[in-house]
């Protein structure tokens, strides 16, 4: 990024990319000035379309083991935009043109013949069959009767259920229903009700049966989850890419890392049950693998330990907030990527927010992002984190935002929620750069490439760089 950065400076070279924009720009205009609505979209830089579809992943992009720590200074250059033409046009629809009424046959009381009783008594029992027929099926989808499925399954059969941490009742009830333990969500969120339980009920991973009783299956979440059923700990730390997170996976689970990859870059599969994965790139699940400490049973393979991250990842993210986002021509997918790049910037919580600024603000005033641990991505394999030399900033990538003029195409890692909080809810600022100038991780921002000179300098002092 516009950054001094890492335990390693970066060889100099005359020939780095520099700034498009000239010395008279202002650059103090803030996020919050950005152009809104859909009259502005033409002006934005970030009416990018559909940029990604049609990418082809790299060959290189399948990993990357660094953080971005091993940049030495980023300079961001201009920031290319999209025209903003949806395509669509005024779709009116029907021209609202009925019938010629002068053309109407009129037909008086004396030719009407009377309608015979039996006519209309059917008519009575078709219109009555019609109503309870809707009226079971809407009862179907708001879980007050159970499905045909619920009722093929037979009653008694063992299932495993994990209960992700900060579920609510209602979430609980889903997941339950889903694993056919129970067939009504609302009994079961009453009997929650009726003993003032909904504060008590435990995570964790639960032997049940299909269609318990209620107030087993209460007292069995309210009591948590025994020991004999903790399983494996695995523990994702925030940050991690897919192939990095499979690894993982592989080492507490006994899971192995291949068929993990495998369904991460099927994220069709699960699309149909998590909704936010509709539009992803290359199929992949990257971004979405939540960063936590789980606890998974022994009997469990890479789907189950996926599904588990999926919902952990809908749960936390819940109740983010993507107007503002929105008001910027992000999508939610968009949002997640900003979030992996902060992810990957900083380690300082009350830096977040800065950094999302830096990255907003270079996008309105179209300066590339330069972010080194988008070039660490692309390299994939083969970077042996060794700190990143100027052929690197080279490499034909969606990911490198040394060549791109625009966030990447897909996320770099999987961000924590400060990151996504961050990313959707930006600092007001008019920085341009950030520079590492302390040995605890903390950088210093700046608005002007004097500051960021001044910064450079700083950052050379403490780490004894000439």
């Amino acid at each position: 990024m516009p950054v001094y950065r890492g335990r390693h400076a970066r060889p100099a070279d005359n020939n780095t990319a520099q700034s498009n924009h000239s010395e008279t720009e202002d650059f103090s205009s803030p996020v919050s000035d950005w152009p809104t609505g859909l009259d502005d979209r033409a002006q934005s830089p970030l009416n990018r379309g559909d940029v990604r579809k049609g990418h082809a992943r790299h060959a290189g992009h399948s990993a990357h083991s660094g953080c971005g720590e091993h940049d030495a200074y980023d300079s961001l250059d201009s920031f290319d935009g999209f025209d903003g033409d949806d395509g669509y046009g005024d779709a009116d629809g029907f021209d609202g043109q009925g019938a010629d009424m002068h053309a109407v046959r009129s037909f008086t009381v004396e030719s009407r013949k009377p309608r015979s009783i039996l006519g209309r008594v059917v008519a009575i029992i078709v219109v009555i069959a019609v109503i309870a027929g809707l009226s079971t099926v809407a009862l179907y989808l708001a879980g007050v009767l159970p499905t045909p499925d619920d009722a093929s399954v037979a009653a008694g059969q063992p299932v495993t259920v994990n209960i992700p941490e900060g579920a609510s009742t209602s979430e609980i009830a889903a997941l339950l229903r889903k694993a056919n333990v129970i067939t009504d969500e609302n009994a079961f969120k009453n009997a929650v009700v009726s003993r003032n339980a909904a504060s008590s009920l435990k995570s964790g991973i639960y032997p049940l049966k299909t269609k318990m009783d209620l107030t087993e299956l209460v007292s069995a979440l309210i009591a948590g989850p025994s020991t004999a059923d903790t399983g494996n700990r695995l523990t994702v730390p925030e940050g991690l890419s897919v192939e990095q997170t499979a690894a993982i996976v592989e080492q507490s689970c006994g899971i192995p890392a291949n068929e993990f990859v495998a369904l991460a870059y099927s994220a069709d599969r699960y699309a149909a049950d998590y909704p936010f994965l509709t539009e992803v790139y290359n199929n992949s699940l990257e971004g979405f693998l939540y960063p936590k400490t789980y606890t998974i049973p022994q009997s469990a393979n890479a789907d189950y330990v996926i599904r588990v991250l999926l919902d952990q990842f809908a749960l936390e993210t819940k109740d983010l907030n993507y107007a503002l986002a929105a008001s910027k021509n992000l999508t939610p997918y968009d949002l997640l990527i900003l979030a992996s790049l902060i992810e990957k910037e900083t380690a300082q919580p009350d830096e977040r927010p800065l950094v999302s600024s830096v990255i907003y603000n270079r996008l309105r005033v179209n300066m590339r992002l330069q972010i080194d641990a988008t070039v660490v991505y692309a390299l994939g394999p083969s970077y042996d984190g060794s700190p990143l030399l100027n052929k690197d900033l080279e490499i034909d990538s969606p990911y490198n935002t040394y060549r791109i003029d625009e966030l990447p195409v897909g996320p770099i890692c999987s961000p924590q929620i400060a990151s996504l909080a961050a990313a959707a809810d930006p600092a007001q600022t008019d920085y341009l750069y950030y520079v590492l100038t302390s040995r605890d991780g903390t950088h210093t921002f700046c608005a002007t490439s004097d500051e960021f000179e001044q910064a450079k300098r700083l950052y050379q002092e403490v780490f004894g760089i000439s």
